[in-house]
């Protein structure tokens, strides 16, 4: 009897096997799926930078030559000065002590001597040096007369024209010295007033002229100045007053 029943009970249990199964399938739960990870965000990438062009080498500098004793020995401080190459000059002056004689005082009398009127005129011709060369002419008046005891006078006339040559220096910008050289004619006439004049020499006379010349001009103004000259011409001392334009 017991032996029917045990075997009641594994058919029983083989047949609920299936149903269990299947139960089981129902009932288990599903395995949880693994949480999607975000992607790992990439770094920026800097962009990268684009290769300088490298400079061109430059040619190294010429070397300047050294300058000479002369350059070192004159001012560097002004450049340039009132005249310059391409500027015209006048000079309108007076001129005392006649290099002239007039009169014979070894026959007593006196003689006067009136101040000389000179008006000279240049142009800046080229730059020589430190300075510049300028070329022009120059014309001056001068009249004199002898006066002797008796009344009886000589009256003079002494008219000179002459071509110049100058350098020119600019010591500042307001001042501008100068020196050269002068070559022209003189003409000197010559009259005679008084009661006997037969015998005397009243013949007038043209002949060559030269002269040396050392001055200076300073420009108040722009175009407008004084100037003084010494020389070896028709008087020895001038001045007056200068222009340019």
């Amino acid at each position: 009897m017991k032996s029917v029943f045990h075997i009641l009970v594994a058919a029983s249990a083989v047949a609920a096997l299936p149903f269990l199964g299947a139960q089981a399938q129902t009932t288990r739960k599903p395995a949880p799926r693994p949480a999607a990870t975000k992607p790992t965000a990439k770094p920026a990438s800097k962009p990268t930078p684009a290769p300088t062009s490298q400079p061109k080498a430059q040619p190294a500098p010429a070397s300047e030559p050294e300058p000479s004793l002369l350059e070192t020995a004159l001012p560097t401080t002004f450049t340039t000065g009132p005249f310059q190459v391409g500027t015209r000059a006048i000079n309108l002056g007076i001129g005392v002590g006649s290099r002239y004689n007039y009169g014979m005082k070894v026959i007593g009398g006196s003689s006067t001597v009136s101040p000389a009127i000179s008006l000279s005129y240049e142009k800046g011709l080229m730059a020589v040096g430190p300075g510049v060369l300028g070329a022009g002419i120059f014309a001056g008046y001068q009249g004199a007369k002898y006066v002797l005891t008796s009344g009886d006078k000589w009256k003079y006339t002494d008219v000179m024209m002459t071509v110049r040559g100058s350098f020119h220096y600019p010591v500042t910008p307001e001042f501008d010295a100068y020196g050269g050289v002068g070559v022209g004619v003189r003409h000197s006439g010559v009259s005679f007033e008084g009661s006997n004049p037969n015998g005397l020499d009243t013949n007038s006379s043209t002949g060559l002229a030269y002269g040396l010349f050392v001055g200076g001009r300073y420009f108040l103004f722009e175009n407008f100045g004084a100037f003084a000259e010494l020389g070896y011409d028709q008087t020895y001392l001038k001045v007056g007053l200068t222009g340019k334009f």
